[in-house]
Order: C-alpha cells, then sequence, then structure tokens
C-alpha cells in the first residue's frame, strides 16, 4: 500500500515539476463568432505566446455572435469577439462593455450571385445572416434600407450560420446575398459573384473585431482583463509590423493555399486596424446611434454604457 502511494505521489510531482508555468496560469474562455480576418490577431497572440507572459492560458470556443453574447452573460465564457453584439447589449443595459477593438470599420462586402448586379435587384430575394441581432444582421439591415429596401419585408433575412455556410448557400442558390468578410469575397470575386456594397462605406464608426467583457468581470477582476488586453495588443502590434510571419499565420488559420491571395487580405486587414485597439468619443458615439436606430432604441446612450478603453490606455501607459 505504502508502495502504491509512493508511486501516486511522485507522478503527481512529476506532472506539476514539469509544467511549473503551466500551473501558474489562469484559464480564460474567448468567445469568438467565427473563423474570420478579425480573430487573427488574438491568433497571434496565442502562437507567440503573448497571453502566457500576462499570465493567461486562453481557451478559444467557437459560438456564434448573438449566442456567444447570451454565454457571456451568463458566465459561461469570459470574454467574447462579437464587438456589433457587445454593443447591442450595452445599449441594451444587460450590462456588457467592449474593452478593445481590432478594426475601426466594418470588413465585410455584401456579395451577391454573379446574376444580380445591384442592391435593387434584391427585392423579394432572400438575404442570408449569420445570426439574428449581431453585427452581420445589424449591418445588412442599414445597406438594405439606405438603398431604400425593407428589411424582413422587401428582402427576407434568413439565418444561416457560419461565415462558410453562407458561402456555401450563396453558391447553391440557397440566397441571393451576404455579408462577408476576407478572405471570402475575394474567393467569391474570382468565381464571378458580385461586390453590391463595402459596409464601410455605409458605417465607418463600427467594430470589426474586439473584446467584450461583462461589468461584473471589469469591476471583480480588473487585473485579468488588463492582462487580456495586454496580451492582445501585443498580437496586434505584432501581426502589424510582422508582414511576412503574419501572412503565413493567417494563411494556416483562415486555410488560404494560395500566397497572392494571403498576402492580398492581410495588407488589406492591417491597413484597417484601429490604433492602439481604442477610438475616441465621436466614433463611439456613432457607434452607438447606429445600434439605437437598429434596436429601436431612442433614449440617450452615454458611450461609458458600451464602452470602456482604460484597459487599453492603462496597458499603453
Amino acid at each position: 500500500m505504502r508502495y502504491c502511494l509512493l508511486i501516486a505521489a511522485t507522478c503527481f510531482l512529476i506532472v506539476f515539476e514539469t509544467n511549473p508555468v503551466s500551473a501558474q496560469l489562469k484559464k480564460v474562455r474567448f468567445a469568438v463568432a467565427t473563423i474570420a480576418i478579425s480573430e487573427v490577431p488574438f491568433k497571434v497572440a496565442q502562437l507567440k505566446g503573448f497571453y502566457r507572459e500576462e499570465g493567461l492560458d486562453v481557451e478559444t470556443i467557437l459560438i456564434r455572435g448573438a449566442v456567444g453574447v447570451q454565454a457571456l452573460i451568463g458566465g459561461s465564457v469570459d470574454y467574447s469577439s462579437s464587438s456589433g453584439a457587445v454593443i447591442a447589449a450595452g445599449v441594451r443595459g444587460l450590462g456588457l462593455k467592449l474593452v478593445l477593438i481590432v478594426s475601426s470599420k466594418p470588413a465585410f462586402d455584401l456579395v451577391s450571385r454573379p446574376n444580380i448586379r445591384s442592391i435593387d435587384q434584391l427585392k423579394g430575394k432572400i438575404v442570408g445572416i449569420s445570426s439574428r441581432g449581431g453585427a452581420v444582421d445589424l449591418l445588412t439591415q442599414l445597406i438594405l434600407r439606405q438603398n431604400g429596401l425593407t428589411p424582413d419585408k422587401d428582402v427576407t433575412s434568413l439565418v444561416v450560420g457560419s461565415a462558410e455556410e453562407l458561402m456555401i448557400a450563396l453558391r447553391a442558390g440557397l440566397i441571393s446575398a451576404a455579408l462577408l468578410s476576407p478572405p471570402r469575397q475575394f474567393l467569391l470575386y474570382r468565381e464571378g459573384f458580385n461586390q453590391l456594397a463595402y459596409s464601410g462605406d455605409y458605417l465607418p464608426t463600427y467594430p470589426t473585431g474586439g473584446i467584450g467583457a461583462t461589468e461584473n468581470k471589469i469591476k471583480k477582476e480588473p487585473e485579468e482583463v488588463l492582462a487580456f488586453v495586454k496580451g492582445s495588443l501585443k498580437g496586434m502590434n505584432y501581426y502589424r509590423q510582422n508582414r511576412s510571419e503574419s501572412i503565413d499565420i493567417l494563411a494556416k488559420f483562415l486555410g488560404i493555399k494560395d500566397p497572392a491571395l494571403a498576402a492580398q487580405v492581410y495588407d488589406l486587414h492591417a491597413s484597417r486596424l484601429a490604433k492602439n485597439g481604442s477610438a475616441d468619443e465621436s466614433w463611439m458615439r456613432g457607434a452607438i446611434e447606429f445600434t439605437k436606430r437598429s434596436l429601436g432604441v431612442s433614449k440617450e446612450i452615454p458611450p461609458g454604457q458600451a464602452f470602456d478603453f482604460s484597459f487599453v490606455q492603462k496597458a499603453a501607459r
């Protein structure tokens, strides 16, 4: 019996002594809506060990936009990258705030099937979205409205799923158009699909990617939030400053086998990264006003209800 206990104790020591750093890391769960260009800087931070430097073991979990935000509110995950859905929840007063943004403009193109060459031709057609209330849904509604079409009246919105599923539905003719981010729209353009609109031309004050957290997390675990923001900013800076290596990481992460396409996607995305992961008050108010219109909210919403860039500022100092 003593011999068995000695063996068990020895194994226990071996396991923990061979991984002293892992034993000290704090596990956090990060929900991402899809495998997209906006997630690449976070992947860089993970691969380069920037989160470990901040004492974190980050587990990335794939959960669609609005569902991921529900998981965040419920405490099933610690953070969410679904920036649009986080802002919407903040505007609704659900206690969520965006603490970092990857890009200050949306990255999506409205892509249509080859037989549709203008937005007005979408009348009576079906447009695909990833989830109700997410960034793709809200931006699609905005583009349709600004072109004289009423969502869910002139055009039917159909929840299809991930970006890959939207591509499949477009190719199969199940939907007529959808908002897609790099590299997906570039792949479809090569196949004869059309660009109907760039979302950034319709809304210059809206993020693509970011970090959302609950007010409870911000209040009770500010050191963890700061560590996650710092690690992510390191990843963004490395991604921006190391083009060749970042293109390789991007290509593997997004499954791009064409080096020229990977470089095209990187150059476009790198040019749109938010400076220092934050934005000014005017930008925040613009993002809130868009969200209010989309949600039918009329009351005044202060920027502090949906954003908290104090951690980015602390990280910069």
